[in-house]
């Protein structure tokens, strides 16, 4: 897993200009889905995804918390009505999410994922990290305060999963534009070799990296 993937990186098909890609948010995830989903490399990102929805679907977290986790993923998903109709949030949107993807993804015969045991030294990194951003800039459309996605971040760590936190907290420091020291770099580096992932994942932040 060198680069990004499930719903994070789900997250970066919401840009400016989104709706090139499909007038309403969940017509974005079907195209996506039609482009992808014809090749063994393209069922298993959409796999990834499915996972990541399903996992956050049977969890304890509140759809606050869940929106505010997508939000710094998907930094220009609206906050507006589009097409006269309120954009899903939370749960709602997670379910829109997963309807889209069963053409292509095949069902789990063990139903939804269920969080594993999340070791004490990666669920403390990961909380000890998202305390200390320090936000340098506000998301774009919808304002959360980075308070908001700390607590999410830390929440989602705790009761949910370590890594998928990891991955929401990368999109979180350069959603708020929020400097990573040196020491912080080098907590990064070991974490992000712990969860197995590549060192391409790391560059959502590579360019906050202070001296």
């Amino acid at each position: 897993m060198q680069l990004d993937f499930g719903l994070t990186a789900l997250g970066e098909k919401f840009h400016m200009e989104w709706r090139y890609d499909g007038p309403n948010p969940r017509d974005v995830v079907r195209h996506w889905g039609e482009f992808v989903g014809h090749d063994e490399a393209g069922r298993e990102d959409l796999r990834r995804l499915d996972e990541d929805v399903r996992l956050l679907l049977a969890s304890p977290l509140s759809d606050d918390e869940i929106h505010a986790l997508w939000r710094v993923a998907a930094m220009f998903y609206p906050a507006y009505p589009v097409n006269g109709q309120e954009p899903p949030r939370g749960r709602v949107w997670l379910a829109e999410i997963a309807a889209e993807l069963r053409p292509f993804v095949e069902e789990s015969a063990d139903g939804a994922p269920v969080a594993g045991v999340i070791p004490d030294a990666e669920r403390s990194a990961v909380i000890a990290l998202a305390g200390r951003l320090t936000p340098r800039a506000e998301l774009p459309l919808e304002p959360l305060p980075a308070s908001t996605v700390i607590a999410a971040v830390e929440r989602c760590a705790t009761l949910v999963s370590a890594a998928l936190a990891f991955r929401f907290l990368l999109r979180a420091y350069s959603a708020y534009n929020s400097p990573v020291p040196a020491t912080s770099w080098a907590a990064f580096e070991e974490l992000n070799s712990s969860f197995g992932y590549g060192e391409f994942m790391l560059a959502t932040i590579e360019y906050l990296r202070a001296e």
